[in-house]
């Protein structure tokens, strides 16, 4: 007998289904921006009896972003990167949600030229990302798929890429880079950390 359902996709109209049962749903899709998360932080606030304190978090998450993308040294050049969904080299572009975040931070996708049916997760070959030859690497799939930087550096051909031959390899915990919640702080803060120890060029 629960007092609130929450969703994040209605499948077979699951929602319809739980109304006629009385129980009240929440339709909480995968966030698109970050607005999107502060909004969905601010109903659950709002449908949990707990308003001011919703408005407390995406207060300070606002304010704990734009003080760390703010903290970012600046460049003469962008610098190029490519997202690691998975060893098949699923990835994702700037029109994600996680593209947008590195966007935010200043970088360039290596991914997005690729991205010929405009779906924002293509599945690159590793001769296309040898190409574009990436300043930086970051690993989403460290505890899924058991991913690190030796194993990067460890891939046929990938040695001469900049990310492998400078070091630039970024494993990432596989929660926090798929979360849009609270803790897209985290994942903020482990990209503009990662982007910090990068030489100037």
């Amino acid at each position: 007998e629960p007092d609130l359902v929450v969703i994040s996709n209605d499948i077979d109209n699951i929602s319809a289904t739980l109304a006629t049962l009385k129980i009240p749903v929440y339709l909480a899709p995968a966030a698109q921006t970050l607005d999107d998360v502060y909004a969905q932080i601010e109903d659950f606030g709002k449908l949990t009896g707990h308003v001011d304190e919703a408005a407390d978090l995406t207060r300070r998450m606002r304010d704990e972003i734009a003080k760390l993308v703010e903290d970012v040294p600046e460049r003469t050049r962008k610098l190029t990167y490519y997202y690691e969904l998975d060893p098949t080299l699923y990835t994702v572009t700037s029109k994600t949600f996680v593209g947008s975040l590195f966007a935010l931070v200043g970088l360039e996708n290596v991914a997005d030229a690729a991205d010929t049916t405009g779906s924002g997760y293509p599945q690159l070959s590793a001769e296309v990302i040898v190409k574009a030859n990436p300043d930086m690497i970051f690993l989403a799939d460290t505890k899924c798929c058991g991913q690190s930087p030796e194993t990067v550096k460890a891939r046929p051909g990938w040695a001469d890429i900049t990310a492998v031959r400078t070091g630039q390899i970024v494993a990432l915990d596989d929660d926090i880079a798929s979360r849009w919640g609270p803790r897209v702080v985290d994942l903020v803060r482990a990209i503009t950390e990662a982007v910090a120890k990068v030489p100037a060029a």
